[in-house]
Order: C-alpha cells, then structure tokens, then sequence
C-alpha cells in the first residue's frame, strides 16, 4: 500500500526548508531533512500510515524538496517532474511571502511539539493557522 498524499500542512513544511537549502544540499543525510521527517511523523493529519518505515523518511522528504526545484523559476536545472498540482500552488503561493511562510511554519511546530494538547486539539489549531492564511 503506498503512502498517502502529502497535505498542505506538510508541503508547508517542506516548502519551507526547500527556501533554506541550497539544491546540493537535498539529499537524505541532510540533518534539516531528516529533522523535518521527524517532525512530519508527528503530525496528526494521517489516520492510518500503511508504512511506517516509508513514511515521510528523510528520502521522501529529499524527493519532495526536488519537486519544488522543478517549479522553481529561478532553478535553472531540472528537478523532479513528478511534482503534484498542490506542490505548484503552494509554491506559487509562497514563492514571494516567504515571511508568511515562515509564521505558518512556525505555528504548525509549536502546535506539534505541544504536549499538552491532545491529538485532536492539534488537529484544530493546525487547521486554524492554515484557514488564516487562506482568508486573508
């Protein structure tokens, strides 16, 4: 059975560390990549994880950072092609509002890393910091 589809919350995260590494530096021994797969490991968002093993592993992780390198204008090699229609709009969404971008990311990792909030709180306050950017 295959993972499920990366989410918004997720390519946020991703989109995020994709701005602060350079194209060289993706790759599954990154430290920022391995640490972004555990933090995507802990997001309530997934029900059921077919794989454990596979899911968002820092080589997932590296996969999907080289999809935004195929987006990216600016990028003047290839990248994986292999990227989906959420990749591109968030990217092009983000692609400018970098600053935006980093306050999402930062309330998505407070929420996750707060042990004092049960599963389903952190499901609303992530759900919460992603409607705020979209009424805006």
């Amino acid at each position: 059975m295959r993972n499920p589809k990366w989410q918004r919350d997720e390519i946020i995260l991703a989109l995020d560390l994709y701005f602060k590494t350079e194209p060289g530096q993706i790759h599954a021994k990154n430290p920022e990549i391995i640490k972004l797969s555990e933090i995507l490991n802990k997001l309530p968002i997934h029900e059921e994880i077919p794989n454990q093993v596979k899911f968002r592993n820092p080589n997932g992780v590296g996969l999907k950072l080289s999809n935004f390198l195929a987006i990216d204008p600016n990028y003047k090699g290839k990248g994986m092609e292999s990227y989906s229609k959420l990749d591109k709009e968030v990217f092009e969404e983000f692609e400018n509002n970098k600053v935006e971008l980093a306050s999402i990311v930062s309330k998505i990792k407070k929420t996750v890393s707060n042990r004092n909030l049960s599963i389903k709180q952190k499901m609303m306050k992530m759900k919460n910091c992603l409607r705020l950017k979209k009424v805006k």
